[in-house]
């Protein structure tokens, strides 16, 4: 049995309807007999059914609005955890500069442009970006202890837009 949000609509719709009308045409024949229960019955599982499908419409716009809104969102929080580990990446390759724990200049430029790239990314919201930047920045100039901060400010800024 399909049990899709969609189907699930139609097969309670469909069991509204029916019940309406069920209950219309035993009205009306308590009333007055089997013309008013057949008219009471169209009326009321007519009524129903049209209401269903006008209220079906109205939600399936709803649904898709808010697939929308949950996959930009779903990129935004993606972009803003890449962007954290990128400019991770980055400062790992940065800090030491010199010695056994040091990268080589070719790795060290490749993933600062990788961590470029991330933070001009679109749809990345503007705080983050900014924190990101922050980081970049701290990070270039060689401020060991400023670049720390500024990673934790911005992985305080992705966790704050989810």
């Amino acid at each position: 049995m399909d049990t899709t949000p969609g189907q699930l609509s139609s097969w309670t719709a469909a069991g509204w309807s029916v019940g309406l009308a069920g209950l219309g045409a035993l009205t009306g024949f308590v009333w007055d007999g089997p013309f008013l229960a057949f008219a009471c019955a169209l009326s009321l599982g007519g009524g129903a059914a049209l209401g269903a499908v006008l209220f079906r419409r109205r939600m399936a716009e709803t649904i898709r609005e808010g697939q929308g809104k949950a996959a930009a969102r779903g990129y935004a929080d993606g972009i803003g955890d890449m962007v954290v580990l990128g400019i991770s990446a980055y400062e790992a390759s940065v800090f030491p500069l010199a010695g056994p724990g040091a990268v080589d200049p070719a790795e060290r430029a490749a993933r600062r442009e990788a961590a470029y790239r991330l933070t001009a990314a679109e749809g990345l919201p503007h705080h983050v970006r900014e924190a990101a930047a922050a980081a970049l920045e701290a990070i270039d100039e060689a401020r060991d202890d400023e670049a720390r901060t500024s990673l934790v400010d911005l992985m305080k800024a992705v966790h704050e837009q989810r």
